[in-house]
């Protein structure tokens, strides 16, 4: 009563019903919400081919969804098992199987899952994401960037933590263009800060591309936003040298004739 109610789905935006007024003892079909596609978002975090599966497998899925949240993964693991032995499409049964999967340590068999997951639905974000990170882990910067540009690519509105880890993957392999552009998105998307390393990334991009002054300013956002920081006096450091070469820059061009 007396709030807006709104769908909340990966690649759209939401029209809002107005509860005003409403009462316990009115009628609880409040009309349609309609979502409207964001242009450019070809991806999605809701799968296809998912929605088709057999009532058999998904009421084996569901009964996994709610062993989790009763905190039984080995009883989740199972029943994703049986979901998608009952129906190989399921891909957001292989995903969260393959989530399960890391959780005990057990790498190539989460991999696979998520490929499977992959091979059922293409345009499905998620599994990009978690073989990309799964990557990153093994310093495999090539295959983690392959993975996140595509998961960025299928969706470049709703993960920002995607950017981020593909910024960190370009950076490692010396392409600067392409981690600028993914430390910005990053950051972008991020309004509340939820991670300020992206700050702390792009400064180190753009010290690398010489910008110092961009640098300097991304790293003092870093310092404020992340006070208790582990590396705050390493940042600290890298931002002295970067004033000092940008005060050395304008000393410099004030003594030009």
């Amino acid at each position: 009563m007396n709030c807006q109610l709104r769908a909340n789905a990966p690649g759209f935006t939401s029209d809002t019903v107005d509860l005003f007024n409403r009462r316990t003892a009115d009628n609880p079909d409040v009309g349609l919400i309609v979502l409207h596609r964001i242009a450019g978002v070809e991806g999605s975090s809701i799968s296809v081919t998912s929605m088709m599966a057999p009532k058999g497998a998904k009421k084996v899925y569901e009964h996994g969804l709610q062993a989790l949240l009763k905190g039984k993964p080995n009883d989740a693991a199972k029943d994703f098992e049986k979901a998608v032995e009952l129906y190989p499409q399921y891909a957001e049964a292989w995903v969260n199987l393959g989530k399960l999967r890391i959780e005990r340590q057990s790498i190539e068999p989460a991999r696979e899952a998520f490929k499977k997951a992959i091979e059922s639905d293409s345009k499905v974000v998620t599994p990009y994401m978690e073989l990309g990170l799964l990557a990153a882990k093994d310093a495999n910067w090539e295959e983690s960037g392959k993975y996140l540009d595509r998961a960025v690519e299928l969706d470049p509105v709703d993960f920002p933590q995607a950017w981020y880890a593909d910024a960190v993957a370009h950076f490692n392999l010396g392409n600067y263009d392409a981690a600028e552009k993914g430390a910005r998105a990053a950051v972008k998307l991020d309004p509340r800060h939820a991670n300020p390393r992206s700050c702390y990334l792009l400064g180190l991009v753009l010290t690398e591309k010489k910008d110092y002054a961009g640098a300097a300013a991304e790293l003092a956002t870093y310092i404020k936003l992340a006070p208790n920081a582990p590396d705050l006096a390493q940042a600290r450091v890298r931002l002295g040298e970067l004033e000092k070469l940008t005060g050395g820059s304008k000393q410099a061009a004030a003594h030009q004739p």
